[in-house]
């Protein structure tokens, strides 16, 4: 993932707290997809109409292949469910499949805020959610390149591939838990029943990832990943 992308909604969107559903995610989905196309029609053409939007859905034929993708991610990024590649065709398939929902993503604010779509009589909003479990994800992966075996490049998609620190942030671990930066920092307090144990690197508070699956383990908003 593009550092950049990273870091911007990390500081400005992302509420580790957040609780969010499948059902929400697979709507929001649809939405961005649908809006991206509305908006890439206005910002080309200065409007768009359904009938256009219908038209560049078939060209696409990405409506409901966005919804299985975001179902994919919300089921490794929520869950911890992840389906490892079995050969070089499946890992080229799931990464494109990967890429395809992070392009989306990412583009699909800027239109959306930009122009006021109304798109099969529904307003649509910016995918915040979509975006936050994007991000999830993506720490998810973080942690399990360290912790679990069977996690490696030749079996987990190359949109993964990220510098491997060995180690989470608070607020990584904040996210992984569906809880607030807040109450990470308080678990990290020599008093805490639990105590998160955390260790600094140059300036930054971290957690060495073996002590932040176990630590994670405990909590009620986190499933441990598990490869098929």
């Amino acid at each position: 993932m593009i550092k950049s992308w990273r870091d911007r909604f990390e500081q400005h969107y992302v509420v580790p707290e957040k609780k969010i559903s499948l059902d929400e995610i697979l709507e929001e989905a649809q939405e961005a997809y649908l809006g991206w196309l509305a908006a890439s029609l206005t910002a080309f053409h200065g409007h768009f109409s359904e009938d256009q939007v219908d038209n560049l859905d078939r060209i696409f034929q990405g409506e409901s292949r966005i919804r299985a993708i975001a179902k994919d991610c919300y089921d490794y990024a929520i869950n911890g469910r992840f389906r490892l590649a079995k050969d070089g065709q499946e890992h080229e398939q799931m990464n494109d499949d990967w890429v395809c929902l992070a392009i989306l993503v990412r583009s699909a604010r800027p239109g959306i805020e930009e122009f006021n779509l109304v798109v099969r009589g529904r307003p649509i909003g910016v995918p915040a959610k979509l975006e936050q479990l994007l991000l999830h994800a993506q720490i998810r992966a973080l942690l399990d390149f360290s912790t679990v075996p069977e996690f490696d490049e030749d079996s987990v998609p190359t949109f993964f591939s990220q510098p491997i620190t060995g180690y989470l942030t608070l607020k990584e671990i904040a996210l992984l838990g569906q809880m607030s930066e807040r109450a990470v920092r308080n678990a990290a307090q020599p008093t805490a029943a639990d105590r998160l144990r955390t260790r600094k690197e140059k300036t930054q508070t971290v957690v060495d990832a073996d002590e932040a699956l176990r630590w994670l383990k405990g909590r009620r908003g986190f499933i441990a990943s598990r490869a098929d």
